[in-house]
């Protein structure tokens, strides 16, 4: 018997568990790749079909290991899920990942527009000179993973009423994006988010284009990728799995 399951069930891969994770290596360098162009990707596909483990266990080990063409060699990872206040959440993942005061930080992250690009400059991970560059630059990667619980949590979003919260959130993200994408930051956003969701991103302005821009509909795994996924954590753990049972 394997010492440990590689095989986590209905809830997603972590990082940690990157080592068991199978399957997609293909769809992680095309989100990869989205990145690298556009500055963001917006993973979409249907309830359980492994967006978020594509992200944590896939793409986040693909760029530490240096498969990224990057300004940094190292990176800062702020991840949140929007819950019941988007805003918050975001906040309060950015304030813990980049080290500053957590009030400072909502309060100047209200303001929107380029306010978390400037926050992300002020931090000391940004910086120009060579050797600052290889011993304090990092570079910045956003993730809004289960990004439908804007739609799905009637504090933000009620009969097509949106809140406060919602709006300078996404007004942000985007923000951040057109910030990053004009001026050359190494600044980075993912969403993830269900795909019968999509028809709702036109209550916020300049969402679906932002979609459309730069959308990866997670495919659905071939043959020989889903023998990859049942064979392969099991023989990575010590153990295997019969022909047969595959």
């Amino acid at each position: 018997m394997p010492a440990i399951c590689p095989y986590p069930g209905l809830r997603p891969f972590t990082e940690e568990e990157s080592f068991f994770f199978k399957g997609r290596d293909l769809h992680i360098r095309q989100v990869v790749k989205l990145l690298e162009t556009n500055k963001m990707a917006f993973i979409t596909g249907a309830s359980g079909d492994g967006k978020s483990s594509m992200v944590y266990a896939g793409v986040i080990p693909f760029i530490r290991a240096g498969f990224f063409k990057a300004q940094y060699n190292s990176w800062l990872i702020v991840d949140f899920k929007p819950q019941r206040n988007p805003l918050k959440s975001l906040s309060d993942a950015t304030a813990a990942v980049l080290g500053i005061d957590a009030d400072k930080c909502i309060n100047d992250l209200e303001f929107g527009f380029s306010s978390l690009t400037d926050i992300y400059k002020q931090s000391g991970y940004y910086v120009t000179g060579v050797d600052e560059a290889v011993n304090k630059g990092k570079n910045l990667l956003i993730i809004a993973d289960q990004f439908e619980e804007i739609f799905t949590n009637s504090e933000n979003f009620n009969e097509v009423i949106t809140s406060d919260a919602s709006y300078t959130a996404i007004n942000l993200l985007l923000e951040t994006i057109r910030i990053s994408v004009a001026e050359q930051l190494p600044v980075y956003v993912i969403f993830t988010m269900r795909s019968d969701f999509i028809s709702q991103c036109t209550v916020f302005k300049h969402l679906p284009e932002f979609v459309a821009y730069s959308q990866f509909f997670v495919p659905q795994l071939k043959r020989d990728e889903i023998r990859q996924v049942i064979e392969e954590p099991a023989i990575l753990a010590g153990g295997g799995v019969s022909p047969s049972l595959t």
